[in-house]
């Protein structure tokens, strides 16, 4: 397995107490869709490991702890602190409606104004912070489209279309985008 079929669910914190349970930081939207998992990998030495749970990721108040079979002294866990954890993209919870999406699925998809103007494709979707922002290509340049709910039209998966309102400015700044 390799890390370009996965998806990047997070990180192992640290040991928490002697038993070997880990705090995790689940980097999704709504961690309580993870929390009955079977197995994650962790990127450990260039590799993906698969880690298989001993029990459902347990949630204490802020905190994710996660207890896997064969770790089960804090000198065991403490080796896995900061290894950075992935789910197989065909493991991701299904979606509540057909208007979510993930992140990764938008790569490839043709980005468009509410009225179907075509603005470019979408090479990436870049994370900074709390931001999101679509990288979308056209004619051998790239603008960056912030990316949030005020921005959101909808996605079309049949015909690879993801409808975004542009803010203000933006036929300015980018002018390429708008050339027939």
């Amino acid at each position: 397995m390799d890390a370009s079929n996965c998806f990047f669910l997070g990180k192992i914190k640290k040991p928490n107490g002697l038993s070997g349970a880990l705090e995790l930081f689940l980097d999704v939207d709504n961690p309580t869709n993870y929390l009955k998992l079977d197995f994650v990998f962790a990127e450990r030495h260039q590799q993906l490991v698969p880690l298989f749970f001993s029990q459902p990721i347990q949630v204490a108040g802020q905190k994710f702890i996660g207890r896997f079979k064969n770790i089960e002294h804090i000198d065991q866990a403490a080796e896995w602190a900061g290894a950075d954890l992935y789910l197989p993209i065909d493991r991701l919870p299904v979606l509540s409606t057909d208007q979510q999406y993930y992140f990764h699925e938008l790569t490839g998809f043709v980005a468009c104004t509410p009225e179907g103007l075509e603005l470019g494709s979408i090479v990436e979707v870049m994370e900074h912070g709390p931001l999101q922002w679509l990288v979308v290509q056209r004619a051998g340049q790239e603008a960056l489209l912030p990316l949030n709910e005020q921005v959101f039209v909808r996605v079309d998966r049949e015909s690879k279309r993801f409808y975004l309102h542009l803010s203000p400015g933006m036929e300015e700044l980018y002018p390429f985008l708008f050339e027939g």
